[in-house]
């Protein structure tokens, strides 16, 4: 996370930021805020945050900002970085009214606003809407509606294409629902032109987030129900837009380009190593996206619901958990592998191990793309040598053993 935005109301837009590699200057300690789509303020981070120091993210206290704005409610604010373009932590959000503590703005007052006309005009004549909650997805864009109507709360995934969501439907109905996965029930795709709403169940509860060491349970009883997905039957003719496969082979090639780029010729051997094997496990069904914030607790019974299917698809065994536990230390994350029953059906069988070989191969994947210098870490060296080791029991074994550059 380079920063946050702590404040945006109708006079100040308030945070901080901390460039990735501790510089200083000006040119990468500012910040780019947007009103509705036009850059209004480019601000430079030099208040001093102290709270900032005390939590150990940088040495250097200045890194503050503070942008005097006029902003109307309603307003859809951004906020990133000048140098890298990266949205900061809370970097996307609506200027709310006062009072508006549960997120919701009145159809009555808000409807005909720049940010919400063309996302709310469509659903008027099938929804009454009284009043709505933005919801920002994981990549920081508007996509997605509380609504608030006579009949209770809905969700609304907006401005979909019609191919697109029509897939999804047939997904919901031939696969998510007639094998009790825990998902929003899908309500109603409405076709608009050339884009579609779809309306699903609203479930009281809220995102998993991040490992923090309290939240081990929630992540534990997460894990299982992940685990229980490989088993689902894919039906034949599904078709779709293949999301999470073109996901899947992004990472795999971006990795390795990146490497022979950077010519650490050791670490590329590695990786092609880790790729073939990869590519050798069995295709199972898989969310495809299930990172923490795609994940629900649900309030009342404490399940984990599962949402935004747009990348469920066959994929390597073991996907699923590389997204779910990137937060997790990969030590602590293997063990609770092994100790699930859900994995393989059972301590050290075939198939137990080749859940743990997909996710390990999978997490040292995403953590690279995250990081070029994660093959240096700590974390990065233990991935590494339970690939060699699970890769030998397997038949699995990479041509490139050595210690990474």
């Amino acid at each position: 996370m380079p920063g946050f935005v702590d404040e945006v109301s109708q006079g100040v837009v308030r945070g901080w930021y901390v460039a990735d590699d501790g510089r200083q200057s000006r040119a990468c300690q500012s910040v780019v805020i947007s009103v509705n789509g036009e850059e209004r303020f480019c601000a430079l981070c030099q208040d001093a945050r102290p709270d900032v120091v005390e939590a150990g993210i940088t040495r250097e206290g200045n890194v503050g900002f503070l942008a005097p704005l006029a902003l109307q409610v309603g307003d859809l604010v951004r906020v990133r970085t000048l140098e890298s373009g990266q949205l900061l932590g809370g970097g996307l959000a609506v200027v709310m009214p006062p009072g508006a503590e549960d997120g919701f703005l009145t159809a009555r007052g808000s409807a005909e606003l720049p940010a919400f006309r063309p996302l709310l005009q469509p659903l008027r004549p099938h929804l009454t809407i009284n009043a709505f909650r933005p919801l920002f997805g994981h990549r920081g864009k508007l996509s997605a509606l509380c609504i608030d109507t006579p009949a209770g709360r809905r969700v609304v995934h907006v401005q979909r294409p019609v191919r697109n969501a029509l897939w999804l439907e047939r997904l919901h109905r031939r696969v998510v629902e007639p094998n009790g996965i825990a998902a929003p029930s899908l309500e109603a795709v409405l076709v608009h032109g050339e884009t579609a709403s779809l309306v699903v169940e609203h479930i009281e509860g809220q995102a998993l987030d991040g490992f923090t060491g309290d939240n081990e349970q929630a992540f534990r009883d997460t894990l299982a129900a992940a685990l229980r997905l490989p088993s689902v039957r894919w039906v034949t003719g599904m078709g779709g837009d293949r999301r999470g496969r073109r996901a899947f082979g992004k990472l795999i090639s971006g990795v390795c380009l990146a490497a022979l780029k950077r010519q650490h010729w050791r670490e590329l051997r590695l990786l092609l190593g880790m790729a073939r094997a990869v590519y050798r496990l069995p295709r199972v069904f898989s969310h495809g996206d299930l990172h923490p914030q795609n994940v629900l607790i649900e309030s009342r019974t404490g399940r984990s619901v599962f949402i935004d299917w747009d990348h469920a698809d066959r994929l390597p065994v073991g996907f699923d958990l590389s997204r779910l536990l990137m937060s997790v230390p990969p030590a602590l994350a293997e063990r609770w592998i092994d100790e699930s029953p859900e994995a393989g059906m059972g301590r050290g069988t075939q198939a137990s191990r080749a859940c743990r070989l997909g996710w390990l191969i999978l997490t040292y994947f995403a953590h690279a793309q995250r990081s070029p210098g994660f093959h240096a870490t700590e974390e990065g060296t233990y991935l590494r040598r339970r690939f060699i080791e699970l890769s030998e029991r397997s038949n699995h074994k990479p041509e490139m053993m050595s210690q990474s550059r």
